[in-house]
């Protein structure tokens, strides 16, 4: 399929509010994925407004790294495309590079949005980076939330990182990098066929789940929109309730048991990532944190909250703590108090 001009910009306005200006980033490595993404985005700003930054980010983990970009460079200046090469300055690697190169990567592209002072940064994953995605985090054994996969849209520090292609194929890429943009010279990253990573692993056994059960990424894709309907439900019922049960200083237990368990570990997280992030916005920047919790630990906690014999636990930096009052107290660890 070929995604033209109108299909994408309806793509890209069901993520973006349209009364923002946008100033795009671009994260380019040079493949058709994100090269294709650029075409789209320089069409969409000529077309309506905004700018366009592209930032290739050289890893040098390959010896041609930095002479295969020369005709993407190429190809930018022919189209009056901004752009900057980031190297990153590394020694030898010790564990696992791939994700210490995706670290990196995201770190620079976030530094050059604020020096571009661009307000999205945006990224080539597609329908199969979805699909490989969920594949993954199911064969971790993870809920609700983690096989949402990819969205759309997410935070990223103080911007926005938003995906536009995430309902479409590789190959619609880059049929409609050549047939709409005449462009046929791309990057091919040998380290995308290198079956000792887990990704690629799980790309090369698409064809034959597709074939033969059926698990397409058009299937998937279904799948995790259905999820994310449900999940972004359960968000809601827990933001709604969350003002009823924690008041910045006590959770009323009576309202927290009647919750399901489900909801009690949700408002629990919400809890938790609340306070962390009003002591971080005190001391250190004004950029939202979220804090990785395992569900395991969470279930713990708020199972062990609202058992008959609690009286107080030590979790995720805080102490959670029943008073006289019935209720539980939530303060920081290393806050003296009498409590």
């Amino acid at each position: 399929m070929i995604i033209t001009s109108e299909l994408f910009a309806y793509k890209l306005q069901q993520i973006i509010l349209r009364d923002i200006v946008p100033r795009f980033v671009v994260g380019l490595s040079g493949g058709a994925d994100s090269l294709c993404l650029t075409m789209l985005l320089n069409e969409y700003v000529i077309n309506n407004s905004g700018s366009l930054f592209t930032c290739i980010v050289d890893h040098r983990l390959r010896p041609q790294s930095s002479t295969e970009i020369i005709p993407i460079i190429g190809i930018l200046k022919q189209n009056n495309i901004d752009y900057c090469v980031k190297i990153w300055k590394h020694d030898d690697i010790i564990g696992n590079i791939e994700m210490k190169a995706r670290i990196a990567r995201y770190n620079i592209l976030y530094e050059y949005c604020k020096e571009v002072k661009a307000n999205f940064l945006c990224t080539a994953h597609h329908g199969l980076d979805q699909w490989e995605t969920f594949f993954m985090r199911l064969s971790r054994g993870s809920g609700l939330r983690g096989l949402t996969a990819i969205n759309p849209i997410t935070d990223f520090k103080d911007i926005k990182l938003i995906r536009p292609l995430l309902d479409f194929s590789p190959e619609d890429l880059k049929e409609t990098l050549l047939r709409r943009f005449n462009i046929s010279d791309h990057v091919h990253d040998e380290m995308n066929d290198d079956i000792k990573y887990e990704r690629v692993r799980w790309r090369k056994s698409y064809s034959t789940l597709c074939d033969n059960y059926g698990l397409s990424t058009t299937s998937i894709g279904q799948t995790i929109n259905r999820l994310k309907l449900a999940n972004d439900c359960l968000d809601c019922i827990t933001k709604n309730i969350l003002t009823d049960i924690f008041d910045g200083s006590y959770i009323k237990l009576k309202i927290f048991k009647q919750q399901h368990l489900e909801l009690r570990i949700r408002i629990l997280d919400s809890i938790v990532q609340t306070l962390l992030n009003r002591k971080r916005m005190l001391v250190l920047d004004n950029n939202p944190y979220h804090r990785i919790i395992s569900h395991e630990l969470l279930v713990r906690v708020a199972t062990e909250l609202i058992t008959k014999g609690f009286k107080a636990v030590n979790f995720a930096g805080l102490v959670f703590k029943k008073d006289s009052t019935k209720n539980i107290k939530v303060y920081f660890e290393n806050r003296r108090s009498k409590h």
